[in-house]
């Protein structure tokens, strides 16, 4: 799963925003509800899940649409009111966000493995005309199954799987984290790690490929601590001295800071 956008604002969306997505054509209707073999409705039953779901502001769909999206992402299945829909072995699950400060749900958030950020210093290579499209460029079937196959054998040795322990323990104990390092984000890291060894021609995982498999796992999920809830408040620190410290502080240099604090295996 991928998330896509160039939000910087990491405070939880409401559980329901405006303009809705219309999903009513996604349903069956009234007049074509299945019946038996030969008849219009069962048509509807006969459709799949496609490998790739590009969802286009996801964000601005209401809890319910994001409540059965997580549990497609969870059980690999959707239920509609007259069959269930199993999703292909290969699936990507792509959200788009409307707007900078857009944001999933909590659990739904948690859900996808990484996330890229588009800054306008990026530019649009592919609205511009800066893009050199080539047909080597695209992966077929068999590339990607080898590519699947070629993880699994991925090497992780002890000293590799100390240091992204570490890293997980020293980002849960960073004073600019509130919160975001969850279970489900040390599982993402660890099998992106090992899914980025055999695109970089590696049979094993090295420090930089964990470092590089950070920078894509936490931006989506870091919450931020704030003056009121930096946990030295605790034992008498001065609220508008944590204000300075934490003032200026984004997401990518706390991550940056937790990948400084830990040692890196030789």
């Amino acid at each position: 799963m991928l998330l896509v956008d160039d939000v910087e604002n990491f405070e939880d969306a409401p559980e329901w925003r405006g303009d809705p997505i219309d999903l009513r054509g996604l349903s069956p209707s009234r007049g074509h509800s299945p019946g038996r073999h030969g008849k219009l409705g069962n048509t509807l039953d006969d459709r799949r899940i496609a490998n790739v779901v590009i969802a286009h502001q996801f964000d601005r769909a209401n809890s319910s649409v994001q409540t059965q999206t997580l549990e497609l992402l969870r059980t690999k299945r959707i239920f509609t009111r007259t069959s269930m829909h199993v999703a292909p072995k290969s699936f990507i699950f792509m959200v788009v966000l409307s707007k900078p400060e857009a944001r999933l749900g909590h659990h739904l958030n948690d859900m996808f493995a990484m996330s890229h950020f588009h800054t306008k210093e990026d530019g649009f290579p592919h609205l511009e005309g800066f893009a050199n499209s080539s047909v080597n460029s695209v992966f077929s079937a068999e590339e990607v199954k080898q590519l699947r196959t070629m993880a699994e054998q991925v090497r992780l040795t002890g000293e590799i799987a100390e240091y992204l322990h570490n890293i997980v323990v020293f980002a849960r104990i960073n004073r600019y984290i509130k919160g975001g390092i969850t279970a489900a984000a040390t599982r993402h890291l660890r099998a992106l790690a090992m899914a980025l060894a055999p695109l970089h021609g590696l049979s094993y995982v090295t420090p930089s490929l964990v470092a590089l498999a950070c920078r894509k796992v936490y931006p989506h999920r870091l919450i931020l601590a704030t003056a009121e809830t930096e946990r030295s408040l605790q034992w008498g620190s001065d609220p508008s001295a944590l204000k300075n410290v934490l003032q200026g502080m984004s997401i990518e240099d706390v991550i940056e800071d937790v990948l400084s604090s830990v040692e890196t295996p030789l």
